[in-house]
């Protein structure tokens, strides 16, 4: 339990890649293996469509559907191999190879052409929407395959094509983005063992924990405020029990422009990795500007234990112009149980 704990809270990689899509330049620059997956509700059924870039002229696009006891219906999964001409100024495809067997006298065949569709429009409309560098940039725009008129909510942090919600005329998420992440290497199969992130329904009983004595701990400029029922296990980390884990620790700049630099250290902070998917649709994200700081709430589901990890982070900035993190992990039933007490810890940190 302690593993999965430490295996969340790793320290971030912050590197930009070279890698590109065809017809415009990321403010993000995309790393090879990241992906984004998104609800899909033009199918009578649950949907996801999940695009993987390998390297600047490789591609998956996947479609999934879950299991559906109700209406028994099994699971389905199409996935295409997609090449493309990394040097065009528009999505060339150049091959595919379709990795899931397709079905006679279904609706496979249709499910290929639309996720073919789905990256050319993709590609097209954001080569249209010119820069992206903001959380959201909203384009109206007219797209049969979602209804008609609709409005296209760009966001830098989102891999690949910026796109993180399509609403149509009601207003309604008829595409929206789940769950971003990265493979660490060709064994992760985090990207192909997606099927949706179950929520979790668990009634769990407040309790109220008994008074221990405190003690502040520092680490470099910052503190935080524990008792003693924590074990300090390195200079910057400490655990109590199997329940939660904080860290504290340095972040580099990636870049010197501000606004880049938030940008994508949050999205790095948003990313699934492997064994785990992050619930991008219900992380909150606010920035203090008297503090110039940012905290982000995460949860993260772990499918193969049916668990999740409630995660809050805090990115301070120093003189320096880095970001001093603090990062505390708590198994989401333990939060549940006692969260003024968790609330209190992250609110000691100075």
């Amino acid at each position: 339990m302690k593993k999965k704990l430490l295996s969340i809270a790793a320290l971030l990689c912050i590197t930009f890649s070279l890698s590109a899509l065809p017809g415009f330049t990321s403010f993000i620059p995309d790393n090879a293996g990241e992906y984004v997956y998104y609800r899909d509700t033009t199918f009578n059924r649950e949907s996801y469509i999940g695009i993987l870039m390998y390297d600047e002229s490789s591609f998956q696009i996947r479609y999934i559907a879950p299991q559906n006891d109700t209406d028994k219906l099994p699971a389905k999964e199409i996935a295409l191999l997609i090449t493309i001409n990394p040097k065009s100024d528009f999505w060339d495809m150049t091959g595919e190879n379709i990795l899931s067997t397709l079905l006679p006298d279904s609706d496979d065949t249709d499910i290929v052409n639309y996720l073919h569709d789905i990256l050319y429009e993709f590609s097209a409309r954001r080569i249209k929407a010119g820069e992206i560098q903001t959380d959201k940039k909203d384009i109206s725009d007219s797209y049969n395959q979602f209804g008609g008129n609709v409005h296209i909510i760009y966001d830098a942090r989102i891999p690949l094509f910026n796109i993180r919600t399509i609403l149509n005329e009601k207003g309604q998420k008829v595409f929206d983005c789940v769950t971003i992440g990265t493979i660490k290497s060709s064994e992760d199969t985090t990207f192909s063992d997606f099927s949706g992130i179950t929520k979790n329904t668990t009634t769990v009983k407040k309790e109220t924990r008994k008074a221990a004595k405190s003690k502040t701990y520092s680490y470099e400029n910052r503190s935080v405020t524990l008792d003693e029922t924590w074990n300090q296990e390195l200079e910057n980390c400490w655990t109590l029990g199997n329940e939660s884990l904080i860290t504290m620790s340095t972040l580099p700049k990636a870049s010197d422009d501000k606004t880049l630099n938030d940008l994508f250290i949050i999205r790095k902070l948003l990313e699934s990795s492997e064994g785990y998917y992050v619930d991008f649709q219900n992380c909150e994200i606010s920035y203090q500007q008297s503090k110039d700081s940012w905290k982000i709430i995460t949860t993260s589901f772990f499918p193969e234990k049916n668990t999740y990890i409630f995660m809050t982070k805090l990115l301070n900035r120093n003189k320096e112009g880095n970001f001093d993190y603090f990062s505390m992990s708590t198994f989401q039933t333990a939060y549940q149980k006692t969260p003024a007490y968790f609330d209190k810890i992250v609110k000691s940190y100075k």
